[in-house]
């Protein structure tokens, strides 16, 4: 058997996923350790300074930041 490391867009794993696993192919799945677009669409708010307001929890943050 051999090992192959590939890197799959986000938006396309299930289907990658299910290919693979009709195939037979053993998946071992490894993800990098970075912030999804979210995240850093976030940080790079709050970094400017734009967004920031007090909020009741992390809940409410996340959703006053993203908006």
């Amino acid at each position: 058997m051999e090992t192959f490391s590939i890197s799959v867009p986000e938006k396309k794993s299930s289907l990658v996923k299910q290919l693979l696993l009709e195939l037979g192919v053993i998946i071992n799945i490894e993800t990098e350790k970075k912030p999804n677009k979210t995240t850093v669409a976030s940080m790079k708010k709050t970094s400017k300074g734009e967004g920031l307001t007090k909020s009741s929890s992390h809940s409410d943050l996340m959703e006053k930041l993203n908006s």
